[in-house]
């Protein structure tokens, strides 16, 4: 099967095209980095390649790497290439098409968005151009379709060609074997090592390009005016939405908008999802006629689906607001108005998107940081982002709010939404001086110029925003749903076996009973008091009394290391309360006394160290593998585990103490 690559700048509409080639569902974005690996497909009797954007072959980032080492490949082996340029965008992508063809592979040139040239009354002879870069040139539109044909033509008769090359002086030699090798090594090279005669090199290279491109445009490019109706209109939204005020409270009120929509839109598929598991448990209790495999099914392998599918309906609101701001090119502004900002702390304007998707879940935010060309900021980023609220520490901060602040009237806005919010500050904030303190401390090469080539304003592509939406949630589901998945029914076992014997539990069962004088002990609890689970719980409770913890709390912070709203069902069933309603759940735990001291379990100081603790530790083993898989080492992974242990440590015992 013949191979063929797209490649070509961010904002090129080359994943628009490979969709249309190979029907494929792949992520399109408008902004730099979103595709960050190559993706294949088929067309016909042809393999495609869909490589990362790129702006040069002196790479910056891991997504470009990748692109980098292919398009090596398919020079060397003479496959050709598809390069992919904006059209409103010629020069800049007629710059990187040059870097190219002094590879000499064969090569088609295909001009995109072609309908906005035709708005803009922006003329390219293509014929002319043809015959300066010698390969094909064609005009299309990788939305609509439209001059896909003649594409596929080129493709079917292989006419592709060995463009003109624009400056072989760059090579030592032109005869050498492994001359393209030779040449990629020598960027990458210089890449590590660049200096001020480094610099100098790149800026007469992108000069001497430069001044090549402008020669072919002049012949080949008709405008009628200097600045096209697009990018009039663009200048016109920038004044507003960049302005350093105004821009700042649009974006403010933007992000509202957004993550209201996320809470607000999701909450009744949750109650169904929920609704649905709930039902299902309820059926697997009544019907499988064997108990442990009944209660395995409700209580373990259900409650592992529930745990991770009940937040679909999040994920998909997140990502698909996202996916339109981000092909209408607002996200790249975003990145503009808060870069200063987040320079003092280390980071860059590129980390804002990274950042906001982490409000939803750590994973994706994690994944995404390929697209930072700083090493530095890129492992910042891995490292922090955790501490952003997500939406399974929610579940757990309800609960616990609920308990230290009882409801007064209807009011909408109350104490409680104002302490929610200072929960979020708190994570906005953390996140902020770890990543300061990282960016400090670790030993690696810190690369801070960054660069933005801001996009034209458009309608979104709809297909490729629900490609985008379906995508990043079924991202979610695999990664994380099958680490939490086997963690639960793990949990299960420990939590339902014993290495005592029934006869043991029975005897104590009774014991405790004839001397409660708290009311009624159900012998679930003294059953799960000596489950494994149990004597996990009672070996941390030393390390946990100072917090205020029980080794009843104990077992519920044990399990939500598998996902922090697990937290919440493990409470209800270590007090014997059931899941149905949340109410009866807060009312048991408001009422619930501490057997030693005759306080309330859940006092104040208990609930404040439990909302710091669940604010900074690091309970989610799928964000433990994503972070070992980024950072290709475990001990990065092992370091922000412990670390934060060690804060959510420190500051739920300041809680406790101060409270």
């Amino acid at each position: 099967m013949n191979s063929i690559g797209l490649v070509g700048k961010p904002n090129s509409g080359k994943s628009s095209l490979f969709n249309l080639l190979t029907g494929l569902h792949q992520k399109v974005g408008n902004y730099s980095g979103v595709t960050v690996e190559k993706k294949e497909g088929s067309f016909k009797n042809y393999q495609i390649t869909d490589l990362p954007g790129l702006n040069s072959l002196w790479i910056d980032t891991q997504d470009e790497q990748i692109s980098q080492t292919a398009i090596l490949q398919h020079a060397n082996n003479q496959q050709p290439l598809i390069f992919v340029v904006n059209g409103n965008q010629l020069n800049g992508g007629l710059i990187l098409f040059s870097e190219i063809a002094d590879l000499q592979a064969p090569l088609c040139l295909v001009i995109n968005y072609k309908d906005e040239l035709e708005k803009n009354e922006t003329v390219i002879d293509t014929v002319t151009l043809s015959n300066q870069l010698n390969c094909e040139v064609i005009l299309m539109n990788s939305v609509t379709g439209e001059g896909l044909d003649a594409l596929v033509n080129v493709m079917e008769n292989n006419k592709f060609k060995t463009p003109n090359s624009f400056c072989r002086s760059q090579y030592d030699t032109l005869s050498d074997e492994g001359i393209n090798n030779d040449y990629i090594n020598r960027l990458n090279n210089l890449n590590k090592n660049i200096d001020e005669t480094v610099f100098t090199k790149i800026n007469e290279d992108f000069a001497q390009r430069q001044l090549l491109v402008n020669n072919i445009i002049t012949r080949t490019v008709k405008e009628k005016t200097v600045d096209s109706k697009l990018m009039l209109k663009t200048k016109k939204w920038d004044k507003v939405l960049l302005h350093p005020i105004w821009g700042v409270f649009i974006f403010l009120a933007v992000m509202l908008l957004v993550f209201q929509s996320v809470f607000t839109f999701a909450s009744i598929p949750m109650d169904w999802i929920d609704a649905g598991f709930a039902s299902l448990s309820d059926w697997s209790s009544n019907n499988i006629g064997i108990p442990w495999l009944a209660d395995l099914i409700s209580n373990g392998i259900l409650a592992g689906f529930s745990g991770v599918l009940i937040f679909i309906p999040q994920i998909v609101i997140l990502f698909f607001l996202l996916g339109v701001l981000e092909h209408t090119g607002y996200l790249s502004r975003i990145s503009h108005l808060s870069d200063r900002f987040l320079q003092k702390f280390g980071l860059s304007g590129k980390s804002v998107i990274p950042l906001m998707s982490s409000w939803a879940c750590a994973i994706p935010a994690i994944m995404s940081a390929r697209m930072i060309e700083d090493p530095k900021e890129r492992m910042a980023l891995i490292l922090a982002s955790p501490l952003m609220t997500c939406s399974a520490r929610l579940p757990v901060y309800t609960i616990l709010i609920a308990i230290l602040i009882p409801q007064e009237g209807t009011r909408f806005f109350d104490i409680r939404g104002l302490l929610l919010l200072e929960l979020y500050m708190i994570g906005v904030i953390a996140t902020l001086i770890v990543s300061w303190f990282i960016h400090k401390r670790i030993q690696l090469k810190s690369e801070s110029l960054w660069t933005l080539e801001m996009p034209l304003y458009r309608m979104p592509n709809w297909r490729n925003v629900f490609y985008n939406a379906y995508s990043k949630t079924k991202s979610f589901v695999v990664e994380a749903g099958k680490i939490i998945f086997i963690i639960s029914i793990l949990l299960w076992v420990l939590a339902s076996f014993s290495p005592k014997s029934d006869a043991f539990i029975d005897k104590k069962f009774e014991e405790y009973s004839s001397i409660s004088k708290t009311g009624k002990i159900e012998r679930e609890s003294i059953a799960l008091e000596y489950s494994y689970a149990g004597y996990m719980g009672k070996f941390i409770e030393p390390a946990i009394i100072p917090l205020g913890y029980d080794w009843k709390i104990g077992i519920a912070l044990i399990t939500s290391f598998a996902a922090r709203e697990v937290f919440v069902g493990t409470l209800a069933t270590i007090y014997s309360v059931g899941s149905e309603e949340e109410k009866p759940v807060i009312n048991k735990l408001r009422t619930e006394v501490n057997m030693q001291t005759g306080e309330l379990r859940f006092n104040r100081s208990t609930s404040i160290s439990l909302l710091l603790f669940y604010a900074f530790a690091l309970q989610c083993m799928s964000t433990v593998a994503i972070v070992k898989k980024e950072s290709a080492s475990w001990k990065y992974a092992a370091l922000q585990f412990f670390g934060f242990l060690a804060l959510a440590y420190f500051f739920a015992l300041i809680g406790y103490r101060l409270f």
